[in-house]
């Protein structure tokens, strides 16, 4: 495995106090896996699991239809988890899972349910999912959203809009986030978390948010919008929001009407947006990716339209204090994150998917991760 110690120095671009009293010093490492079997180098669904026992990488093999747990560092198959689509414990609309705690493995489903299954793939419950408000046609806990619980509760999410070319603006504030599930009386519960009042004045921005949890709160974070809002799992209410600017994220892209496929692409390069939000309970820190805009054109080679939109050239990540006030950002080197989806934080810091298919050094035989480790200090 090679390792790199580069040591930078991150200058805050929040208030001009922070700039004064804070700086970020960080090291990367690299992390090789070598796989052992037939593996997506950037699984949909990576998830972190500590116990006594070791460190485990819950990730999505959709190859094999199955969730496999990967022991680390080794990449050793410890367990796995194979996904029924028929059958008395079939899914048939599987989407994607969340560990909650050991044998309980809770999955989204269509039409719209949650499901829970034990670590041998039997179904032990299945609630559907509906709003009063809003028909829903589709509930999805991915990566960057996935379900978390609390109490007898799973807290899940609804951020896509329903109808977005024919809302009005103010259907926004009719079209709520996020919902339970009480796993005892199967109630389902409904909170009144919106997207900002104004989200829509300058255009139809799309949907989209990730969040992360501290401390019983849920951090909710819009890929297309500044501020990120708190929500207190057991009041079941908004306690903050606050407005959290990147330096690199200037433009949002504005889907008012529907454009060629081509066209789409080239708007959504020319405009610049936030990804993944995730704590980082070991520091104490919160990490927000962004994807600055781009010109194809200035790529010097042709890339594929599509493929450059999942495989983005340039990444950047903020990094938060505990009141998410802004402590430093850095951009990455063209092609050398792949920010999609398959990273997520470890003691060690924040682990981003090397494996960009446009990096030389992609690699189809091992999960490879840059572990980007800030070390904050006070000066």
């Amino acid at each position: 495995m090679r390792i790199f110690f580069p040591l930078l120095i991150l200058i805050a671009t929040g208030c001009k106090d922070s700039v004064k009293e804070k700086t970020i010093d960080f090291k990367t490492n690299l992390l090789e896996i070598k796989l052992l079997e037939t593996t997506p180098v950037n699984p949909r669904y990576t998830q972190l699991i500590a116990s006594d026992s070791g460190e485990y990488l819950l990730l999505l093999n959709d190859f094999k239809d199955k969730f496999q747990f990967l022991e680390l560092p080794s990449g050793g198959i410890a367990h796995e988890i194979t996904i029924q689509r028929e059958g008395e414990n079939g899914i048939s609309g599987f989407n994607a899972g969340t560990v909650t705690g050991w044998d309980s493995l809770w999955v989204t489903n269509r039409p719209p349910s949650l499901v829970l299954t034990n670590f041998s793939g039997e179904v032990l419950k299945k609630v559907t999912i509906i709003d009063d408000q809003t028909p829903l046609t589709v509930i999805r806990s991915d990566f960057d959203r996935r379900m978390h619980q609390y109490g007898n509760k799973i807290f899940g999410s609804q951020p896509l809009f329903m109808d977005h070319h024919g809302m009005n603006k103010d259907a926004i504030q009719k079209q709520r986030l996020v919902f339970s599930l009480d796993v005892n009386t199967g109630d389902v519960e409904w909170y009144d978390v919106f997207y900002r009042e104004d989200y829509w004045d300058k255009g139809k921005k799309p949907s989209g948010y990730s969040w992360t949890e501290k401390d019983g709160k849920l951090y909710i974070a819009p890929w297309h919008d500044h501020e990120i809002q708190v929500f207190d799992m057991a009041s079941g209410t908004v306690t903050n929001r606050k407005e959290v600017k990147s330096f690199h994220v200037n433009k949002f892209n504005y889907v008012n009407e529907i454009p060629p496929i081509e066209k789409a692409w080239l708007n959504r390069f020319s405009s610049d947006r936030y990804e993944n939000f995730l704590y980082d309970k070991y520091r104490d820190v919160f990490y927000r990716i962004f994807l600055p805009s781009f010109d194809p054109e200035n790529l010097e080679e042709e890339y594929n339209h599509r493929e450059l939109e999942f495989s983005r050239p340039y990444s950047g990540v903020m990094v938060l204090d505990s009141e998410l006030n802004i402590i430093g950002e850095h951009i990455f080197d063209k092609f050398q994150v792949y920010t999609t989806n398959n990273h997520f934080v470890g003691e060690k810091g924040l682990y981003i998917s090397a494996n960009n298919p446009f990096n030389p050094e992609y690699n189809e035989d091992m999960l490879r991760y840059l572990i980007f480790t800030p070390v904050l200090r006070e000066d």
